[in-house]
């Protein structure tokens, strides 16, 4: 089992003043948080961990899980978030007692890219029927956060540097949607639709790309995998010609971005969390060897598997989120190179 560590020495004051103001807001509720012993349900348990630890007012998160003996459960428990309560069960297929809820984050949806290619409809059931679940819990106007995707929007244009907001049900061509996209989509709706019946309060906030120590690092996500690269002191492959573009927000900014979204009461069009800072594959992978050579004293090589047939047509992936930020009265304040720097100390430690 991991060690705790407390970041929040990691954190900057306005960052850490803005997650204890919202977490203060939820003082003595009971938060129901599904997917919580994923990637953003990790994030949001710690940073409530920070809060808490740093003097906000307690309240307790309550997180189904199938199988109380899991290593990500211990990696769960060993944040140390002292008001955390698992319980175990599917809550796809059984009604799970969990007294009464005040507020619900869904983040229970799969990210898997194996899934999504060898089993397409699974992937688009567990997006719908886990909405339907989560929403048996819910009672006249609890408020619903459900952490969607920017796969909605289906392929960013070419002549867009970032995705704009604002855009309530986006209705790309159906081809640009995968069984994950049109899964999301879907469950927007039924969220949405529950919020019009007074069946909850819906808020929609559609993610987009990440950074932080809980990211797996041997998947389908790059910067995982080119950390991963530097760590094992091997050199970073990309199967590309690295000139797609992604941006990167930290794990830490990410749930402290979703916190604030879950007390704000004026959320009335989805919300974007993700980086504006557009970057491309490449330039990422340049940025984990440099920040690699600082940290452990090796800069890996960088071997791109493709050449650049067209510098003027690429894949990108970008979010535009000042409306956002300036409704949740948030920022990006943590930088890329920051992040990485976490992520690979965090495995040394």
């Amino acid at each position: 089992m991991n060690m705790v560590r407390n970041f929040s020495s990691e954190l900057t004051d306005h960052h850490l003043n803005r997650l204890i103001k919202a977490i203060n807001q939820l003082s003595g509720s009971r938060v129901l948080l599904t997917g919580g012993t994923g990637f953003v349900g990790k994030w949001l348990i710690e940073t409530a961990r920070i809060a808490c630890d740093n003097g906000a007012t307690k309240f307790e998160i309550i997180v189904p899980t199938r199988d109380l003996k899991t290593k990500h459960v211990d990696d769960t428990k060993a944040i140390g978030f002292e008001n955390l309560s698992l319980v175990e069960g599917d809550i796809l297929s059984e009604t799970l007692d969990f007294g009464s809820i005040d507020s619900i984050i869904h983040a229970a949806t799969p990210a898997s890219a194996k899934l999504n290619i060898e089993n397409p409809s699974e992937m688009l059931r567990i997006n719908e029927v886990a909405m339907h679940s989560v929403l048996k819990y819910t009672r006249s106007r609890t408020p619903l956060l459900f952490t969607s995707s920017g796969a909605v929007y289906g392929e960013q244009s070419q002549s867009v540097s970032h995705i704009a907001e604002g855009e309530i049900d986006p209705n790309p061509p159906p081809n640009q949607m995968n069984a994950y996209a049109r899964g999301k989509q879907i469950a927007e709706k039924h969220c949405l639709d529950a919020g019009a019946q007074n069946i909850c309060d819906p808020k929609i906030a559609r993610l987009f790309t990440f950074s932080g120590h809980y990211l797996p690092r041997d998947t389908h996500f790059a910067i995982g995998n080119f950390v991963q690269n530097a760590l094992d002191r091997k050199p970073i492959f990309i199967n590309s010609d690295g000139q797609s573009r992604r941006s990167y927000l930290d794990g830490a900014d990410m749930a402290t971005w979703l916190w604030c979204a879950v007390v704000e009461r004026n959320v009335v069009q989805p919300l974007h969390v993700g980086s504006e800072r557009s970057i491309s594959i490449l330039e990422l992978a340049q940025i984990v060897a440099k920040v690699s050579e600082k940290i452990l004293n090796f800069a890996p090589e960088i071997n791109v598997a493709k050449p650049v047939s067209n510098k003027n047509i690429f894949h990108q992936y970008v979010p535009a989120t000042a409306t956002t930020r300036a409704l949740l009265k948030t920022d990006e304040w943590t930088t890329l190179e920051k992040s990485i720097e976490l992520m690979i100390r965090h495995e040394l430690i």
